[in-house]
């Protein structure tokens, strides 16, 4: 393989990397999982305001009143996604939120199903089988006899759910509007629904020690551009279906990050239930060829 045939895998292992490093992040920032969700969006917006505001001013009047709701929505569902994933991290293992919440592709094919009328292949209902074994030994690998484990791994599904609706939500919205303005747009609304609910917790955003300021700044700059801006770059040169399986590894990234750095050494059953999940996404990514 050429260098030039390697640098889209090299590219695309980094973002798995950056991507990965997002639940550590979290932790480092001992913050309420508000003022982190919300800070992570509101940096991520800021940075990217110089280089989107022109194509969102110019594009905004013209795509209409029903995208500009469906943009509200998707921006609200990504602020709920942040919300109850990094919550979820004060609860559970890093390797059992991010192995749970990654089976928002999954909750990606019902939505779809239920409100765009795509129907999915036979594959779709097998490997949903499998992953939902995989949940259920993951959250008996996490149960500690008391209500808080069960409570991680529940907002770690939810924040599963709202990824997906995000995701669907946002299906075609991107054509509708430059890919800048559409990310600033998106973010911008989470930001502003993060910061309401933050208001409503009596949640302070802003007054907190230099080493939490620093680990949101890297939140912001780390995994929400550099992460997925790679991975929006690199799809231009993969298949999806190839960049999907990459990002199989964040979970895998990440628990090892954390066993390393925090000394969160995963179960044998949330091991084993993260094998089924990882084999179930697999399954799903590699059907999508079809």
């Amino acid at each position: 393989m050429s260098d030039r045939g390697a640098a889209p895998y090299v590219l695309m292992a980094l973002a798995v990397f950056c991507v990965s490093l997002g639940s550590i992040l979290v932790r480092m920032a001992q913050a309420p999982p508000l003022a982190v969700s919300f800070q992570r969006v509101y940096i991520a917006s800021l940075v990217m305001l110089p280089f989107a505001i022109r194509d969102t001013v110019r594009s905004w009047p013209r795509i209409g009143s029903r995208r500009q709701f469906l943009l509200a929505v998707a921006g609200i569902a990504l602020a709920l996604h942040f919300a109850t994933w990094i919550a979820s991290l004060s609860y559970t293992t890093v390797a059992a939120s991010v192995l749970i919440v990654n089976t928002a592709p999954l909750f990606s094919l019902v939505l779809s199903r239920l409100f765009l009328g795509e129907t999915p292949g036979p594959v779709v209902l097998q490997a949903g089988l499998l992953a939902l074994a995989g949940a259920v030994l993951i959250a008996a690998g996490e149960w500690t006899g008391g209500a808080g484990s069960l409570i991680g791994i529940g907002l770690a599904l939810a924040g599963a759910v709202t990824l997906a609706v995000y995701h669907v939500t946002g299906r075609g919205l991107r054509e509708a509007l430059p890919l800048r303005a559409y990310i600033l747009v998106v973010w911008a609304t989470a930001a502003a629904t993060l910061a309401l609910m933050a208001r409503a917790g009596q949640v302070p955003l802003f007054a907190y020690p230099s080493r939490t300021l620093l680990a949101f700044v890297l939140l912001a700059l780390i995994p929400t551009l550099a992460g997925h801006g790679l991975v929006n770059r690199v799809l231009r040169d993969l298949p999806a279906p190839t960049v999907g399986l990459f990002m199989l590894g964040e979970p895998v990234g990440a628990s090892l990050m954390a066993w390393a750095l925090f000394g969160e050494v995963p179960s044998a059953l949330t091991l084993a239930g993260g094998a089924l999940v990882l084999i179930a996404l697999a399954w799903i990514v590699r059907g999508g060829r079809s």
